[in-house]
């Protein structure tokens, strides 16, 4: 099962996971460069997710993220430049 991410209003961090939707929260309005950091650091670190390469954010199967359309204008696939 791979995790979604979704933007998400009023939440007390800037990703917050939840683990009943298998789904990562990102707060509205964040920072792209700070929520990449958070989104790794979450994957890798609380999650276990395999580290990508360059800056590609990666599910625990191995597949890439996209980011959500709300947080980025348009989907971006994780890492893209």
């Amino acid at each position: 099962m791979c995790i979604h991410v979704f933007v998400a209003d009023d939440l007390p961090d800037i990703v917050v996971w939840d683990p009943d939707e298998v789904s990562v929260l990102v707060a509205r309005g964040s920072q792209m460069l700070d929520v990449v950091r958070e989104l790794r650091a979450l994957l890798t670190i609380d999650l276990g997710a395999p580290e990508g390469s360059g800056t590609a954010l990666l599910c625990f199967c191995g597949a890439r993220l996209e980011l959500p359309v709300g947080l980025a204008g348009r989907p971006v696939p994780a890492g893209a430049r």
